[in-house]
């Protein structure tokens, strides 16, 4: 038996997820107590249900680097929580500070994440070289699995579908193996 075989039958199936959407428009909206439609958190949301997953919290932040670490530090400071997924924030806009901001906490990042990313959203006819101008990226602190994605909900399904749910548990074993 191969160890990825083996490691994917030691991979937890209970797991739970924080999900953090970035948008200062929808932020703003929110402080106003106007309605507020968050296309790509629902989708992240609806597909971790659908996996069969638990969503433990949802925070909606603006593009501000301070609000944005103190959401993340609340979802790591959870112990139920074992993955966060954020959606904004990755582009090159000068607002875009998601991950320079997070990526000083990682213990480690998980390089391969972006590269894959980045070449499945090449693949897509529809994206192909505009597929650079995202610095979506993982990385891990202590224990837990960090996901930084675009904004656009083509790119949230694209990440979620095809790279993060596949093998969310078997990298969290992975993580967590001593």
């Amino acid at each position: 038996m191969s160890a990825h075989k083996t490691h994917r039958e030691h991979s937890p199936t209970n797991i739970n997820f924080y999900v953090i959407t970035i948008s200062t428009s929808r932020y703003e909206k929110l402080m106003k107590k106007e309605p507020v439609i968050d296309e790509s958190g629902d989708i992240i949301k609806q597909l971790i249900i659908e996996s069969k997953y638990n969503i433990i919290g949802y925070d909606l932040v603006p593009d501000d680097k301070i609000k944005i670490l103190k959401a993340f530090i609340a979802a790591l400071d959870n112990p139920q929580v074992d993955v966060i997924i954020s959606t904004g924030g990755t582009g090159y806009a000068q607002t875009d500070v998601t991950v320079e901001t997070i990526r000083k906490i990682f213990d480690r990042e998980i390089e391969g994440f972006a590269d894959v990313f980045r070449l499945v959203s090449f693949n897509d006819p529809e994206v192909r070289a505009a597929a650079y101008l995202t610095k979506a990226t993982a990385g891990i602190v202590n224990d837990k699995i960090i996901y930084l994605l675009p904004g656009s909900p083509d790119a949230v399904k694209l990440a979620m579908k095809e790279l993060i749910l596949p093998e969310v548990g078997h990298l969290i074993y992975l993580v967590r193996k001593k």
